[in-house]
């Protein structure tokens, strides 16, 4: 509605302002709906001749202005078609002024408070309250959703129990219903009304109840919501058999739900904003202090193809999206040698699944937009080549991190034929005052950088030498480990300070 939330002091007041919302988001509809439709007739009568009047109609230019509600500006809008001194013939000032009327005195009817209650409060069996939702695995399994209120945590597990602050889902028996939902979903200090109807002398809607057996008729039907269903299966539910050896081989039928709730953290964690900010100021090159979390090799679920809210409510917030976050099981590796043999640590790095898949993909993109016009001057295929390359220097960081894990002071070793850029990038933690003093004052980052780019050169050339990198790609790979290791730097110039106490 594009209102600033609003502090409200009882609950009277924060169920007004639901219906306040609901009867402005009815009119606003209709009145967009009104007024595309006099669009339609000035453009038919040749009125579009005058570009300021097509702007007007247009929505994408004519814009709400700053503190102005949605609402007010659709009131504004047509108060402004009115006024206009030159209409088309076939303009009916008078029927649109009728018809505006009496679609307010509908919707006032519709959301007066007692009268869309008691209708509710029918409905409120229709709504669930839950964290697992069967229509996430299938629409036309009807079976009742269920809230899991287990506290046993295992952190070993990522489940629906180790998550703070869980965000309920709601689950209704048809969208018709949604709107019981988001009245139950209110708010106020903290408290969801939903849990208010726990009680069935509760006192929360006494102002719109004419009686107090209306009040209690209300309360019970609202508690209704809040009722635990007994769990059960459906013919279109995902099922595993699970063995069992008991002396004879049995075995457990277990039905997998989705937890919309766990889905939901996860969605939230994805879009938080402060990340966003993060990836915008990458997208645009330039430096960010804040960490970047990424979670590579997504996939994404879609759950119904129109209305999203029809499986669940929170489905609708996601756009019907539930990501899937890459289960790959690790790569396998020996136990960790410092590699002293090298004088380059690239050429030492695991060749893991993911380093391999990246490379591939972007040698072959390379291949098929083999001029550069064509791969680096094109925004949207320079963010894929982007994408591959970040990738390729995850992985890189994940071996550099197992290797800063060994005992510091490995790199003090006569017979070490590793670069000393490189050793200030594995061994930072290295308990000796020269070398920190010298890993502070010189551009090491500048030789791994420069390394790192003629490595992934090295294995875009591949063993057939079909691709010759350009000074171009060299720049590129440079550019991008240059801002991926200032990142990681900053995080391990402070634990230096803390472990081995020099200043940094």
């Amino acid at each position: 509605m594009g209102e600033e939330k609003k502090e409200f002091e009882s609950w009277e007041e924060v169920i007004i302002d639901f219906f306040r919302q609901k009867r402005e988001a009815e009119e606003e509809k209709f009145l967009k709906k009104r007024i595309k439709g006099i669009s339609e007739i000035f453009e038919k009568n040749d009125f579009f001749k005058k570009n300021e009047l097509r702007d007007f109609f247009d929505p994408r230019k004519n814009k709400k202005e700053k503190g102005q509600t949605s609402i007010e500006f659709q009131r504004e809008k047509l108060k402004k078609i009115l006024e206009l001194k030159e209409k088309p013939n076939d303009f009916d000032e008078k029927e649109i002024n009728d018809t505006y009327r009496r679609k307010i005195k509908e919707i006032e009817a519709k959301f007066e408070p007692a009268k869309w209650i008691r209708q509710a409060c029918i409905d409120a069996p229709s709504v669930t309250f839950a964290t697992h939702v069967f229509k996430l695995t299938h629409s036309k399994i009807d079976s009742k959703a269920i809230i899991d209120q287990i506290d046993e945590r295992k952190f070993e597990y990522l489940t629906t129990s180790n998550i703070h602050n869980k965000i309920i889902d709601g689950a209704v028996t048809g969208n018709q219903y949604a709107p019981v939902y988001q009245f139950l979903e209110l708010e106020h200090n903290g408290k969801k009304l939903a849990y208010e109807f726990i009680n069935d002398r509760s006192k929360v809607l006494s102002s719109f109840a004419q009686s107090e057996e209306e009040l209690f008729e209300w309360n019970e039907g609202f508690s209704k919501a809040l009722v635990g269903h007994k769990p059960q299966a459906h013919s279109l539910a995902k099922q595993v058999y699970f063995p069992l050896v008991n002396g004879v081989l049995t075995y457990h039928l277990l039905v997998n739900i989705d937890s919309s709730t766990l889905s939901h953290a996860l969605y939230l964690k994805l879009s938080d904003i402060k990340q966003k900010r993060s990836r915008s100021l990458q997208n645009k090159n330039r430096y960010s202090q804040k960490y970047k979390v990424s979670f590579p090799n997504n996939a994404i679920r879609m759950i119904t193809q129109s209305n999203h809210g029809n499986a669940s409510q929170l489905n609708g917030k996601r756009g019907g999206k539930i990501t899937l976050l890459a289960s790959q099981p690790p790569t396998w590796q020996s136990r960790i040698q410092p590699p002293t043999q090298k004088d380059n640590f690239f050429y030492t790095i695991p060749w893991s699944i993911t380093i391999k898949e990246n490379i591939d993909y972007l040698r072959d993109f390379l291949f098929r937009f083999d001029r550069l016009e064509l791969s680096f001057k094109n925004p949207k295929r320079m963010k894929w080549i982007e994408r591959w390359v970040e990738q390729v220097i995850d992985e890189v960081f994940v071996y550099v991190a197992s290797v800063q894990n060994l005992p510091s002071g490995w790199s003090a070793t006569e017979d070490i034929r590793l670069k000393m850029e490189h050793q200030y990038l594995l061994d930072p933690f290295r308990s000796d005052e020269q070398f920190q003093f010298s890993r502070k004052g010189k551009d090491w980052q500048e030789v791994v950088c420069k390394d790192f780019a003629n490595w992934l050169n090295g294995k875009l050339r591949g063993r057939d030498k079909k691709f010759t990198p350009q000074s171009e790609h060299t720049r590129l790979w440079k550019r991008l480990m240059e801002e991926q290791l200032r990142e990681y730097e900053a995080s391990i110039t402070i634990e230096i300070k803390r472990r081995v106490g020099v200043a940094v």
